[in-house]
Formats: C-alpha cells, structure tokens, sequence
C-alpha cells in the first residue's frame, strides 16, 4: 500500500457502517479473518498490507472512497 496510506481502523468502521456490512460479511467478501478485522478496527494490530489489499479492493467494489489527506479520514459511498 506504498500509493496511499494505509487503512486505519475506523476507516474499515465506517466504511462497513455505510454498506450495512457486519464483520463477517466483510471477512467473507475480502477473504479475511473476522478477528483480523475486528482487532484492526479496534486499532489493537494493524494488518499486513496484503491484508489491508484485499479489504480495500472489496470495499472499492462495493461503491466506497477512503478520504486520508492529512486532514480529513473517512470513507465515503458512491450513489447510483
């Protein structure tokens, strides 16, 4: 993830809050380990950067922009 910054765990929060996903849905969808997920949004561990690949790409397929500029971080969800 040397393009962008990482994603921080409330990032992951937010982002599943948008999509009415729980952290088994996301766990299912990114081929990750749900106490992966709920330890990263806690800000207990940060995942490997394979890890935070995967969670990306599955949440950018659903429709949600990561905000991390320095100032603002957040996600955000496209509307059709």
């Amino acid at each position: 993830m040397k393009d962008s910054p990482p994603l921080q765990g409330l990032q992951i929060r937010a982002a599943r809050a948008l999509l009415g996903w729980s952290q088994s849905t996301l766990a299912t969808k990114a081929n990750v380990a749900r106490p992966t997920i709920a330890l990263a949004e806690r800000g207990k561990s940060v995942p490997w950067d394979e890890t935070l690949i995967r969670l990306k790409q599955a949440f950018e397929a659903a429709g949600i922009t990561f905000v991390n500029d320095g100032q603002q971080v957040g996600a955000t969800r496209k509307v059709a």
